[in-house]
């Protein structure tokens, strides 16, 4: 939710850079963009620990299929992004690498979209193929 609410207030952060740069208001807006965007890098950083402590149910089907590895790449993918978006945003906004602004919104229209495949993923498994995928990843057995 963090990442969408981020995506939602991000229209004009370029004005907003520029209004940072010359010591002018920024708007509220991004503000909130910066909020969120951190929130998200906070929780994203927590993750990995997380998995690491509590562990992670086995693949569900044939270790090496194209369903797997899918997951597996997909959740690779998610990694990536989750980690990657924020910290290159806070490059821009914190550190003034102005030049990653592009790569950024990149990220986080990817991220969007990588995320919303994961959803859509679980919930073809949930109501779809009735296989329990759903409500394994609740929690680590």
């Amino acid at each position: 939710m963090l990442v969408v609410m981020a995506y939602l207030v991000s229209d004009g952060m370029g004005g907003a850079l520029r209004a940072q740069a010359a010591g002018k208001v920024v708007p509220m807006a991004a503000n909130a963009h910066v909020a969120f965007g951190t929130s998200a890098l906070m929780l994203s950083v927590a993750r990995p620990g997380l998995r690491l402590t509590r562990g992670v149910p086995p693949p569900q089907g044939e270790l090496g299929s194209l369903p797997v590895r899918a997951a597996g790449w997909g959740h690779a993918a998610l990694y990536v992004l989750m980690l990657g978006v924020p910290v290159g945003g806070a490059l821009v906004w914190f550190g003034g690498h102005r030049s990653l602004g592009e790569l950024h919104e990149l990220g986080g229209t990817l991220l969007l979209i990588v995320a919303g495949g994961h959803a859509v993923a679980a919930l073809v498994h949930h109501y779809v193929l009735k296989d329990g995928l759903l409500s394994r990843m609740m929690r680590a057995r």
